[in-house]
């Protein structure tokens, strides 16, 4: 077991985690009530492959505009300021994180994984009238972020959590805590936290395994819970813990119906082509 918390990992190593600068920029605008959305769109557009990125998501066939959004200005007029602050984070994060990972760690399936939980957790928010679904999309794609961060800086540690999770009948949990001390939701939530990201995002991603946390949190929890599980019906799990029952705590807090959970089941799986492309293999390319 590693001699160090969650944080302390994060700390010494924050180089190599860090955020694009953009992300941390607008992340801050955003939260400042002297910015105005022109100010956050003037600061994206200096980064023209990101505002292309934005464009061609806000255009999309996911977000059912009625009429194209040909700039960033008229991108933060419809979605507002801190919607377009999650689109930034969940557009700019994949490129920052494509290269330096441990060739046992598959990032092509762990970032299909993420997106497809994204998607269907954005869905599932619009679903059940929750505010601001991007919040949502981006606790989707950061659901499993820990796991990168432990291939990423702790890579021998994360072999032996390959060879530990072959055996029959293990419990990923308790093997992460012998190895690592820690779990890769704790590390997810670490990292979130260095990025100074809200606990809006942060106690979903912490607690969406088991669905606990704090009482405020718990519907977004049990939603991230339920969307990773969708996503795990169409895309290949990263690990075995990915390829979890569901648990039907999930569907009591929520109160949703199998009916709407097959109807973002499919909606997630008509969209899941051309965001993928838009959000990987565009970037990846």
């Amino acid at each position: 077991m590693l001699n160090m918390s969650p944080e302390q990992l994060i700390d010494s190593n924050i180089k190599l985690v860090s955020l694009p600068a953009i992300v941390a920029q607008v992340n801050q605008m955003a939260n400042d009530p002297t910015v105005s959305a022109a100010d956050i769109a003037h600061a994206i557009g200096r980064d023209t492959a990101l505002t292309a990125r934005l464009l061609k998501i806000v255009n999309s066939p996911f977000y059912r505009f009625p009429s194209k959004i040909d700039t960033l200005s008229m991108a933060v007029t419809v979605l507002g300021t801190r919607q377009l602050r999650d689109l930034v984070i969940a557009a700019a994060i994949i490129k920052r994180f494509q290269s330096k990972i441990d060739p046992a760690f598959n990032i092509e399936v762990f970032w299909c994984h993420s997106i497809t939980t994204a998607i269907a957790s954005r869905l599932l928010a619009l679903q059940l009238s929750l505010p601001n679904s991007e919040r949502y999309f981006v606790i989707g794609m950061l659901h499993d972020i820990g796991k990168m961060v432990m291939y990423l800086t702790l890579p021998n540690e994360s072999i032996n959590l390959i060879k530990a999770l072959a055996k029959p009948d293990c419990d990923v949990k308790n093997i992460e805590h012998e190895i690592f001390g820690f779990t890769h939701d704790d590390l997810g939530a670490a990292l979130m936290k260095a990025w100074h990201f809200p606990d809006s995002l942060i106690l979903p991603v912490r607690g969406h395994v088991a669905i606990d946390g704090p009482e405020q949190y718990l519907q977004d929890a049990a939603l991230l819970h339920l969307a990773n599980n969708i996503a795990n019906n169409i895309q290949a799990p990263i690990s075995r813990d990915d390829d979890t029952v569901l648990n039907p705590k999930s569907i009591a807090l929520l109160n949703i119906t199998s009916e709407t959970i097959e109807a973002v089941y499919e909606e997630t799986y008509r969209h899941l082509d051309e965001l993928l492309e838009i959000f990987y293999y565009d970037i990846a390319a």
